[in-house]
């Protein structure tokens, strides 16, 4: 029994630790434009290869140099030009392609992750104040200054919700103590993992549980990762 899950389990679990084994060791120093390369298997440069990606940087430099407004051109971007639509509720929001980026910006529909992850790289090339801040099961985008901040709400093209609007909408989730924090890079692509990782629980528990342990390595405080890694172990093949 056991030299037939083996092979497909190692193969598999190499594949998924990639992401993992490039980054351990890099210290606290995180890009989210390599990151997004790097979770898809692909070299850390790939957006230069990208036309959709490039595209999108030259309309936002026209953008900010005809209207001097970065933030409604940050906003152009994403759901204008990119015209990225809200993929739904429910799983279509958790899917793979609704958390990574690169298919965020090919298929054009998004989750919360995913379009927050997409305008997080515009941000870090840019170098623009912009946060993504977590609720139970949800995050939100925060943009300007700590004295005029604004909340962009991802699944609403933008829309912009109150601190107290969001309390009362998501007062019955399981809360954490994290939330209206604004997370670190490391913090979001931990988080990221986690989702990930959470695709396979049901299904691929060795899967899952290489996701949580990259998860884990980069946001160790979030709370639901020890508890979904235990769910894992307990799906694992008695003979492994």
């Amino acid at each position: 029994m056991l030299a037939r899950f083996f092979w497909p389990i190692f193969l598999a679990t190499l594949v998924i630790a990639l992401p993992f084994l490039l980054w351990n060791g890099k210290g606290e120093s995180v890009s989210y434009r390599e990151m997004a390369c790097t979770f898809e298997e692909r070299a850390p440069s790939c957006l230069d290869s990208i036309d959709d990606w490039k595209a999108g940087l030259a309309y936002f430099d026209s953008s900010v140099a005809a209207t001097h407004d970065t933030l409604n051109s940050l906003k152009s971007l994403l759901w204008s030009f990119w015209n990225i639509e809200f993929a739904g509720a429910g799983d279509a929001a958790v899917a793979k392609e609704a958390v990574l980026p690169l298919r965020v910006l090919e298929q054009k529909k998004s989750g919360c992750m995913g379009l927050s992850w997409l305008v997080l790289m515009v941000a870090e090339v840019y170098h623009l104040p912009l946060d993504v801040v977590l609720l139970p099961g949800h995050v939100f985008l925060r943009y300007g200054s700590s004295d005029a901040p604004v909340n962009l709400e991802p699944n609403r093209r933008g829309y912009t919700y109150t601190d107290e609007e969001y309390r009362e909408k998501y007062k019955n989730g399981r809360w954490t103590g994290l939330e209206f924090k604004p997370l670190k890079p490391r913090e979001f692509i931990g988080l990221a993992a986690f989702d990930i990782g959470n695709l396979y629980l049901e299904s691929e528990p060795p899967q899952a549980l290489m996701w949580y342990r990259m998860a884990e390595e980069f946001f160790p405080n979030y709370p639901g990762i020890s508890a979904n890694q235990a769910v894992a172990k307990s799906r694992l093949p008695d003979s492994l």
